[in-house]
């Protein structure tokens, strides 16, 4: 009986210990690759950030930006790099209100390219960030519940932060300055005709 028990037992152990480390790696490539996407977007921030001086606009959001990037990003763990991104979304959605109601700017075409390859990271954070939550959720969810919990603990595997932004405020915003851009271009268009 005891031995049956305890078979029972190795196999729970060896299960549950072969479940946790494959979503615990699942979760960190995972993460790699939304990580290649933030560092994308951060590459763009300098040259955002010079057109934004050359009009001498948002200085406060401008020096909030560059103290947020200024620090070692790569040397960050995994929910400073979280925390650091979700700061960047609102200053940066906070630029793309500004430019949305600054024509001169809009008519700038290195701001049009930097527009469009921010759009083009956003797209893929979006889609990296929601394999990346589905898989941690799930994680989280295996290693915090009972009896899991308990062999979590034992086997250091501890829970993961969520990157957790309100994406409909994003996409309203970006949304609303692509078309207001798509037709000053479309208009740009016809006035070449004529």
């Amino acid at each position: 009986m005891w031995i049956i028990i305890i078979i029972i037992l190795i196999c729970y152990i060896y299960g549950m210990y072969n479940l946790f480390n494959s979503l615990n790696n699942k979760t960190d490539k995972l993460f790699i690759e939304l990580d290649t996407y933030f560092q994308k977007r951060i590459n763009l921030i300098p040259t955002l950030v010079n057109i934004f001086k050359q009009y001498n606009l948002e200085k406060d959001t401008i020096d909030r930006i560059l103290f947020l990037t200024k620090e070692d990003y790569t040397k960050q763990t995994i929910k400073e790099k979280i925390t650091t991104n979700i700061e960047l979304n609102k200053y940066i959605d906070h630029l793309w209100e500004i430019a949305d109601s600054n024509i001169i700017l809009k008519q700038n075409p290195v701001f049009l390219n930097v527009i469009k390859q921010f759009n083009m990271v956003e797209e893929e954070i979006t889609l990296a960030k929601k394999y990346y939550n589905e898989t941690t959720k799930k994680y989280n969810r295996i290693i915090n519940i009972f009896p899991n919990i308990i062999l979590s603990r034992i086997l250091k595997f501890n829970l993961k932060p969520i990157y957790d932004v309100d994406e409909n405020t994003r996409k309203i915003i970006k949304t609303d300055f692509n078309q207001r851009e798509a037709i000053n271009l479309e208009d740009k268009k016809e006035e070449e005709y004529f």
